[in-house]
């Protein structure tokens, strides 16, 4: 019983994130725009505020932001048959 409390608990506290994407492009510019979905868009939060809405960065204020992030989609498709594109599978 208690290694079934210390796991859940463990669950709980493990850091999770989650960002937005369509497809290649994405819902915002930078990691705080991205977490929001593109809510930053309206709500100005870094200093990359004004690549989505010049006027935000009247309330960001005089400072210097740094992020980094990592895309790497994984996609496949199969086709069959004859035609086009060529029939097997393709990976990227």
């Amino acid at each position: 019983m208690n290694r079934k409390h210390t796991l859940l608990l463990l669950a709980v506290l493990a850091p999770a994130q989650a960002l937005a994407t369509n497809g290649y492009f994405s819902h915002g510019y930078g990691t705080i725009n991205q977490g929001m979905a593109g809510a930053g868009t309206a709500l100005a939060q870094d200093s990359i505020a004004a690549a989505t809405n010049p006027a935000g960065m009247a309330f960001v204020g005089n400072r210097a932001d740094i992020g980094a992030e990592l895309f790497s989609p994984r996609r496949e498709y199969s086709v069959e048959g004859p035609g086009f594109p060529m029939p097997g599978n393709r990976e990227s």
